[in-house]
């Protein structure tokens, strides 16, 4: 059993994967491999570094500022309409709040579902094996509803691409390989998809969105109606500088 198969049997931890029948094989290769323990050591040493780094969760400024003018607005003159007002503005909050958290949770459940398509093809298994971007872009070209860039991120080998779906939506994927980790981009039609479950961060003074679920980071931007999502069990900071250079990238197609 190879190295690339036993890491994705025991992902994302021995001790939390799934069982299988190939599981003790893995177990005994893990036993005797030390580049795959190393590696899935650092999983779990990367996974424990960013629950305890992982701020608390707050509702959007935006959010809590409408929440606020609600709840100022709702203060009658009149004592014997002030209880009514009241009800009806914590009616008007809770419906608000309640939006915005299944806005949250499905926008979540989708990048998680992108994490998880990434996990599936840590060997990188091309439809289209190239290192040539505009071959790749060509190959593309009537497959999707939506024009395909296929960055070159730095030093990171350009592998090849396959056509996916994601809860429905069409994807083109995108393989990668930096200091020999696998790297995924996903690029989709941005219509329809909220980044609402991720966070917002600002590098070299624009926006990128980012999250991280099962020991892989996840960092995403939109360009002209197309959402760009990049995937890896880098660091976080890595990956987040690896999305600012495809954003710098497509900007100048």
């Amino acid at each position: 059993m190879n190295c690339e198969r036993v890491r994705k049997l025991l992902y994302p931890t021995p001790a939390k994967c799934e069982v299988t029948v190939e599981h003790a094989e893995a177990m005994a290769h893990l036993r005797s491999c030390e580049a795959c323990r190393k590696t899935i050591d650092a999983r779990a040493d990367w996974s424990r570094e960013l629950q305890a780094g992982f701020p608390t969760e707050k509702a959007p400024d935006r959010l809590r500022l409408k929440i606020g003018a609600i709840v100022a607005a709702s203060r009658p003159a009149l004592l014997s309409s002030r209880v009514v007002q009241a009800m009806a503005a914590a009616a008007v909050v809770l419906a608000v709040l309640a939006g915005w958290l299944v806005s949250r949770a499905t926008s979540q459940a989708f990048f998680r579902a992108i994490c998880e398509d990434h996990a599936k093809y840590l060997s990188g298994e091309s439809q289209l094996a190239s290192g040539d971007p505009r071959q790749l872009e060509s190959w593309f070209r009537d497959k999707t509803d939506f024009g395909v860039r296929v960055p070159l991120l730095g030093t990171s080998e350009l592998l090849g691409a396959r056509l996916c779906f994601l809860k429905e939506h069409k994807a083109a994927l995108v393989f990668y390989r930096k200091d020999n980790r696998p790297v995924s981009l996903f690029q989709l039609n941005a219509r329809d998809v909220r980044l609402s479950g991720l966070e917002r961060s600002v590098i070299d003074g624009a926006p990128l969105w980012r999250m991280s679920y099962r020991g892989f980071a996840l960092a995403a931007f939109e360009q002209r109606g197309v959402l760009n999502v990049l995937v890896s069990d880098l660091r976080e900071s890595e990956l987040l500088q690896l999305a600012s250079t495809a954003r710098i990238e497509s900007a100048g197609y």
